[in-house]
């Protein structure tokens, strides 16, 4: 998954520092207002601050990191406003009770889903008169590596598959016995790896 979520990353970096030198990102907003869909089962507002508290110490593990080398390897700033040390304040003291998520309001795209009380700070017009459409506003959060507009981890598979045999799967977990990857995928990125 994360490479799946590097990859369209790569590409929108690559793309972006034809024209600009530094972007803004969303990164830490779901670690900040609960935009993860597996918050619809926590059953009390301290379990979703809770939470909140350890994805956040979290981010520089993985998800900065994945942003700052797909956008540094283009040359490109990736900002990060959400992760704003007073604004990332602001948000932890947020009465986490508005933060959590109703799986009812997940089904229908509607208020109570993941990141609501973020979304309802775009609603309206802002001084200029624009606003965000509400399907979009609304609309149901994809993983990165799902949000691109096509199957994309599909056709990767099925790519992968044929570069990477059974009978390879058959043998990773002696080729590979620490870490022994489970799928194709995993082995043809184990063998990229390994090789440079």
């Amino acid at each position: 998954e994360l490479i799946r979520s590097a990859i369209p990353n790569w590409l929108l970096a690559e793309r972006a520092a034809q024209d600009v030198k530094m972007v803004l990102t969303g990164e830490g907003a779901d670690e900040l207002f609960a935009g993860y869909l597996y918050f619809q089962d926590a059953e009390t507002p301290r379990q979703v601050q809770n939470e909140l508290r350890r994805i956040y110490d979290m981010l520089g593990n993985i998800n900065l990191h994945r942003t700052d080398r797909m956008t540094m390897a283009h040359g490109l700033e990736a900002r990060v406003p959400f992760l704003d040390t007073e604004f990332t304040q602001l948000a932890m003291s947020v009465d986490p009770t508005l933060k959590m998520v109703n799986s009812e309001a997940v089904k229908s795209n509607s208020r109570g889903r993941e990141k609501t009380y973020l979304r309802e700070l775009f609603e309206g017009p802002n001084a200029n008169g624009h606003s965000i459409p509400i399907p979009v506003l609304w609309r149901a959060k994809a993983m990165q590596c799902e949000g691109v507009g096509e199957d994309w981890v599909s056709i990767l598979q099925r790519k992968i598959s044929t570069l990477v045999s059974d009978a390879e799967m058959d043998e990773a977990h002696i080729t590979y016995p620490v870490n022994t990857p489970h799928t194709k995928e995993e082995l043809y990125y184990r063998r990229i790896y390994d090789d440079h």
